[in-house]
């Protein structure tokens, strides 16, 4: 009986415990990496979408900004700060493959400088055109008095974005994040 159940078990037992060590060794040793990785990736979207700003506040989640009194959309997730330059935010809005993590960088004089897609799960070759600058480009320049609209034809109307062809839900996606993002802004400058 121990040579056909106990000493197998044991073996198993001894390689699992084995392994799970080497893993916790392992994520132990390469997590300071990544967090700092991913810290220096964020600061790179930062200064990307608000160009000039050299330094940015702490993030201020949802929930902060709803406390402070200010019109929060259900897609903000963070703001940043950048004193005398403008503010970046970091909206989540649902697109056709889920989640699309952005940054939208908005300046002291109401003008939408930069956007950045952090991350999607939108079809590749259709949805995920949004990240594509062609695209997030429409969005650059005053923010209009209307507010954003998608279409489907050549835009020409202030505020129109010309949606990607096959790609309707990814574009109002990213547009009502965008919307999000300026209607924070917004309230933030007209509470000051």
């Amino acid at each position: 009986m121990f040579k056909d159940i106990i000493k197998p078990a044991l073996i198993l037992f001894l390689v699992c415990a084995v392994m799970t060590g080497a893993l916790a060794y392992v994520n132990g040793v390469t997590k300071p990496i990544i967090e700092e990785n991913s810290k220096r990736e964020k600061e790179e979207a930062l200064s990307k979408v608000l160009p000039g700003a050299q330094s940015f506040s702490d993030p201020m989640d949802a929930n902060k900004l709803k406390e402070s009194g200010y019109k929060v959309g259900d897609f903000i997730q963070n703001l940043y700060i950048a004193e005398n330059v403008g503010y970046v935010v970091e909206v989540a809005p649902k697109g056709y493959g889920g989640s699309i993590s952005m940054m939208v960088g908005i300046t002291m004089n109401n003008e939408i400088a930069g956007i950045i897609i952090t991350s999607h799960n939108e079809t590749p070759g259709l949805g995920g055109k949004i990240a594509d600058k062609s695209f997030s480009d429409q969005y650059l320049g005053a923010i209009p008095s209307n507010g954003f609209n998608v279409v489907k034809r050549v835009p020409i109307d202030e505020g129109d974005i010309q949606a990607i062809s096959g790609a309707t839900i990814s574009s109002r996606a990213v547009t009502r994040g965008v919307s999000d993002a300026v209607d924070l802004v917004l309230s933030i400058a007209g509470g000051v």
